[in-house]
């Protein structure tokens, strides 16, 4: 990949540090794209934003028109700058005009790319957070358009086949917690902390989701899997799906759950075959398994137990049915440590 392929996902990943408050990580990432391509306008007119003075501000804005000097915006900008300009130390506040690229003065929604229009907490179009910062206002968002949010998501992960940018990490994470999916959002907001190390807001999120009980819910029918995933992410659980035994196999395999909620009937791997499976991995052993059955029989009971469940369900169950099972069987979070493959330790 040559730099004139790199350059693109580097700036999307320095402006989207700007966004998260990242400033130092965003200036380094533009000096690097400035010493691959010294007369690249963008990077300078975003170096310009996050300058630490304003007459820094006003140095990078001058080479931007020495670059292009059709930039009308930024010559129209600089004016502005030069006549309001103070003390060579006063620092640069980011809500003044010249915080924007070349082409906006508004900031997009981090989820669906939409321009932001007022001060509202939530974009106007697919109702996400702006921002990661506050983690409570986002799960509590009631005002998420699911199908807006959800088309949105599918885009960046096309975009992510691609290689992972920062930009689209956050993308799919933010959109995912959006609409009660933080099981989902946290594999893909880890690797945006692997990309930014340094971006506390992130790492505090994934530290907040991780502390999360963990409830892995395996069956085939995406009704049933979107109602236990909304029941139970509401109660402050973090719920990952898996839409059948090998797919839920692997993602126990991932990442160790508290709790596995299993139905029997599947294709690739019924029920059965995966709760003896999670049985005989280390951490399966002490593992509350709850089997989930439209079927009432007592064969069907008997089965299960001779597999290794803990419990059984019958379909269709009520919520406060769903909670008191599962709150019977939790293990204390403090008796054993999640296994992630080092990926996280929340109980470290």
């Amino acid at each position: 990949m040559n730099a004139t392929e790199v350059q693109p996902a580097l700036l999307s990943d320095a402006v989207q540090a700007v966004r998260l408050g990242q400033r130092m990580l965003a200036r380094e990432i533009l000096a690097g794209i400035i010493q691959l391509e010294p007369k690249n306008e963008h990077a300078f007119t975003w170096m310009a934003a996050i300058a630490e003075s304003r007459e820094e501000a006003i140095r990078l804005l001058e080479c931007v028109l020495e670059i292009n000097p059709r930039n009308s915006f930024v010559a129209n900008t600089l004016g502005v700058q030069r006549l309001n300009r103070g003390p060579a130390t006063a620092p640069v506040a980011l809500d003044e005009p010249w915080f924007a690229d070349s082409e906006s003065n508004s900031v997009a929604c981090l989820v669906c790319q939409a321009e932001r229009t007022d001060s509202a907490a939530t974009c106007g179009l697919c109702g996400a957070a702006y921002t990661l910062q506050d983690l409570p206002s986002v799960l509590a968002n009631g005002g998420a358009n699911e199908r807006r949010i959800d088309e949105a998501v599918k885009r960046w992960l096309v975009q992510l086949e691609s290689g992972p940018t920062l930009e689209a990490l956050i993308g799919v994470g933010l959109g995912y917690l959006s609409i009660n999916r933080s099981g989902d959002a946290l594999p893909f907001l880890l690797r945006a902390l692997k990309l930014n190390s340094s971006d506390l807001i992130l790492q505090d999120l994934c530290e907040s989701l991780a502390e999360r009980r963990l409830i892995l819910a395996v069956d085939d029918s995406t009704t049933v899997r979107r109602l236990v995933s909304i029941t139970l992410e509401r109660q402050g659980h973090r719920v990952r799906t898996a839409i059948h035994g090998l797919d839920g196999l692997g993602k126990f395999e991932e990442e160790t759950p508290d709790l596995v909620l299993l139905d029997l009937t599947m294709p690739e791997m019924d029920g059965y075959e995966l709760c003896k499976a999670i049985r005989r991995s280390p951490g399966g052993k002490q593992l509350p398994i709850i089997m989930l059955s439209g079927n009432d029989g007592v064969f069907d009971k008997v089965r299960g137990k001779m597999a290794g469940a803990t419990d059984y369900l019958t379909k269709p169950f009520q919520r406060d049915v769903l909670l008191a099972t599962l709150t019977k069987y939790w293990q204390p979070t403090e008796s054993r440590e999640r296994v992630s493959h080092g990926k996280i330790n929340p109980h470290r």
